[in-house]
Protein backbone atom coordinates (compact mmCIF):
# COMPACT_ATOMS: atom_id res chain seq x y z
CA UNK A 1 0.00 0.00 0.00
CA UNK A 2 1.57 3.39 -1.33
CA UNK A 3 2.35 5.97 1.68
CA UNK A 4 -0.48 8.27 1.44
CA UNK A 5 1.13 11.00 3.07
CA UNK A 6 3.63 11.20 0.15
CA UNK A 7 2.36 11.60 -2.96
CA UNK A 8 3.94 9.34 -5.96
CA UNK A 9 5.49 11.21 -9.03
CA UNK A 10 4.99 9.56 -12.49
CA UNK A 11 8.86 9.30 -14.12
CA UNK A 12 10.29 10.57 -10.60
CA UNK A 13 12.21 7.32 -10.02
CA UNK A 14 13.76 7.02 -14.35
CA UNK A 15 14.70 10.76 -13.80
CA UNK A 16 16.80 9.60 -10.27
CA UNK A 17 18.59 6.72 -12.07
CA UNK A 18 19.33 9.22 -15.02
CA UNK A 19 21.11 11.67 -13.19
CA UNK A 20 24.76 11.28 -12.81
CA UNK A 21 26.14 10.65 -9.53
CA UNK A 22 29.85 11.63 -8.02
CA UNK A 23 32.44 9.24 -7.64
CA UNK A 24 32.79 7.48 -4.01
CA UNK A 25 36.08 9.23 -2.83
CA UNK A 26 38.52 7.11 -1.26
CA UNK A 27 41.60 7.44 1.25
CA UNK A 28 45.27 7.10 -0.88
CA UNK A 29 46.41 3.78 -0.04
CA UNK A 30 49.63 4.75 0.70
CA UNK A 31 48.59 7.35 2.88
CA UNK A 32 51.16 8.38 5.69
CA UNK A 33 50.00 7.68 9.16
CA UNK A 34 50.94 11.44 10.33
CA UNK A 35 49.15 12.72 7.55
CA UNK A 36 46.21 11.33 7.95
CA UNK A 37 45.80 11.93 11.72
CA UNK A 38 46.93 15.83 10.75
CA UNK A 39 43.95 15.71 8.22
CA UNK A 40 41.87 14.58 10.61
CA UNK A 41 42.54 17.22 13.29
CA UNK A 42 42.07 19.62 10.99
CA UNK A 43 38.74 18.24 10.34
CA UNK A 44 38.10 18.11 13.87
CA UNK A 45 39.16 21.50 14.39
CA UNK A 46 36.44 23.15 11.71
CA UNK A 47 33.76 20.89 12.88
CA UNK A 48 34.53 22.20 16.47
CA UNK A 49 34.53 26.02 15.04
CA UNK A 50 31.27 25.13 13.25
CA UNK A 51 29.42 23.58 15.94
CA UNK A 52 30.96 26.80 18.32
CA UNK A 53 29.52 29.46 15.17
CA UNK A 54 25.71 27.02 15.46
CA UNK A 55 25.54 27.17 19.18
CA UNK A 56 25.78 31.00 19.14
CA UNK A 57 22.61 31.26 16.98
CA UNK A 58 20.53 29.09 19.61
CA UNK A 59 18.81 32.40 22.06
CA UNK A 60 19.55 31.40 25.47
CA UNK A 61 16.36 31.71 27.79
CA UNK A 62 18.19 32.64 31.29
CA UNK A 63 16.16 30.49 33.47
CA UNK A 64 19.47 28.51 33.93
CA UNK A 65 22.76 29.93 32.96
CA UNK A 66 25.61 28.01 34.10
CA UNK A 67 28.34 31.32 33.40
CA UNK A 68 31.91 30.87 32.54
CA UNK A 69 31.97 26.61 33.97
CA UNK A 70 28.62 26.12 31.31
CA UNK A 71 30.75 28.06 28.25
CA UNK A 72 33.98 25.89 29.34
CA UNK A 73 32.20 22.61 29.42
CA UNK A 74 29.80 23.30 26.43
CA UNK A 75 33.40 24.06 24.46
CA UNK A 76 35.05 20.68 25.91
CA UNK A 77 32.29 18.79 24.88
CA UNK A 78 31.90 20.38 21.27
CA UNK A 79 35.64 19.49 20.54
CA UNK A 80 35.16 15.70 21.82
CA UNK A 81 32.16 15.79 19.76
CA UNK A 82 34.07 17.02 16.91
CA UNK A 83 36.94 14.01 17.16
CA UNK A 84 34.43 11.62 16.83
CA UNK A 85 32.67 12.89 14.11
CA UNK A 86 35.92 13.77 12.11
CA UNK A 87 36.97 10.09 13.18
CA UNK A 88 33.89 8.60 11.99
CA UNK A 89 34.39 10.54 8.53
CA UNK A 90 32.60 13.62 8.92
CA UNK A 91 32.10 15.93 6.49
CA UNK A 92 34.52 14.60 4.32
CA UNK A 93 36.94 17.02 4.38
CA UNK A 94 39.92 14.93 5.41
CA UNK A 95 40.05 12.47 2.76
CA UNK A 96 39.97 15.71 0.52
CA UNK A 97 42.97 16.98 2.28
CA UNK A 98 44.62 13.86 2.36
CA UNK A 99 43.99 13.34 -1.48
CA UNK A 100 45.70 16.92 -2.31
CA UNK A 101 48.24 16.73 0.01
CA UNK A 102 48.98 13.43 -0.73
CA UNK A 103 49.38 14.24 -4.40
CA UNK A 104 51.64 16.98 -3.87
CA UNK A 105 53.55 14.97 -1.83
CA UNK A 106 54.17 12.77 -4.51
CA UNK A 107 55.58 15.60 -6.60
CA UNK A 108 53.65 18.23 -8.96
CA UNK A 109 52.61 16.73 -12.01
CA UNK A 110 54.22 17.99 -15.24
CA UNK A 111 52.46 19.46 -18.61
CA UNK A 112 53.93 17.25 -21.08
CA UNK A 113 54.62 19.89 -23.99
CA UNK A 114 54.61 18.52 -27.04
Amino acid sequence: MPNPVTPRIPGADAAAASRPTAPARREPEAADPGLKSACEGMESLFISHMLAEMRKTVPKSGFMSGGQAEEITTSLMDAELAKQMAGAGGLGLSTVLLEQLSRSEAGPSKPSRP
